[in-house]
């Protein structure tokens, strides 16, 4: 079982001083996440988090094992259209993931997602939890759906803040089948439905609940803004 530290790269803005990333976890704040998709130091993430940096931050990844080694994301390039970014570090030991080099993904694929979501600080430390969710491709569509987005894929989960530009990996697979960037929106379904008899009369009740689905950028539209970028050093899955 391949372990997604190795190629997943958490996000934080920080304030550099004198060109430096700081160790005071005050000078932080969790934006997101990234991954590795080829051996050249190259992550992918997306346009909305490099967007919400202030002047004055810059995008850091930090490890998740080990020493918690910092790298300063450079060469940021985002996609004109689409809500998707390319950017480079200097990381050494990790783990590209291929990309699933299926002309298309189909509904019911099932796919695993490893993501951050924060509290913020606690007694002066940040208190992000690792979180794994399961599930599959309930929609997908050429036309897109969602403003930033190429076509339209749904999730059977949501895409919990702090989610954003982690990969959905194929079960089993160990191959790249898209990106959370969003939220698609929400949509209230009937529950349960109870019937009951009180004093010779019937009344029914109702009980709903709200389902809310994540949106992500298929491995065909990452291909495909990859290659609008002008990237063609990416792992493949030629098993596919």
């Amino acid at each position: 079982m391949f372990q997604f530290r190795h190629f997943v790269l958490p996000l934080f803005a920080m304030k550099l001083r004198d060109g430096k990333i700081p160790r005071d976890p005050r000078d932080a704040r969790f934006v997101g996440m990234s991954f590795h998709f080829n051996d050249q130091g190259l992550v992918a993430t997306c346009s909305h988090i490099v967007k919400s940096l202030a002047e004055d931050e810059s995008l850091v990844g930090v490890e998740m094992y080990g020493e918690s080694l910092t790298f300063r994301l450079e060469s940021i390039v985002e996609h004109p259209s689409y809500d998707f970014a390319v950017g480079a570090v200097a990381r050494r030991d990790y783990q590209a993931l291929p990309i699933h080099a299926a002309p298309e993904i189909h509904i019911g694929t099932d796919v695993v997602a490893f993501g951050m979501t924060s509290s913020g600080l606690v007694d002066g430390r940040h208190t992000i939890m690792p979180r794994l969710f399961k599930g599959h491709l309930v929609r997908t569509h050429p036309a897109p759906s969602l403003p930033g987005s190429r076509s339209t894929c749904e999730i059977s989960f949501p895409s919990h803040n702090g989610f954003s530009g982690t990969p959905l990996v194929l079960e089993g697979r160990g191959a790249v089948a898209g990106m959370l960037y969003g939220n698609h929106e929400s949509t209230i379904t009937l529950h349960k439905l109870s019937e009951f008899e009180e004093n010779g009369r019937q009344f029914s009740e109702e009980i709903h609940r709200v389902v809310e689905l994540g949106a992500a950028h298929t491995c065909v539209d990452i291909r495909a803004c990859l290659a609008d970028l002008g990237i063609k050093r990416v792992a493949l899955d030629e098993a596919a």
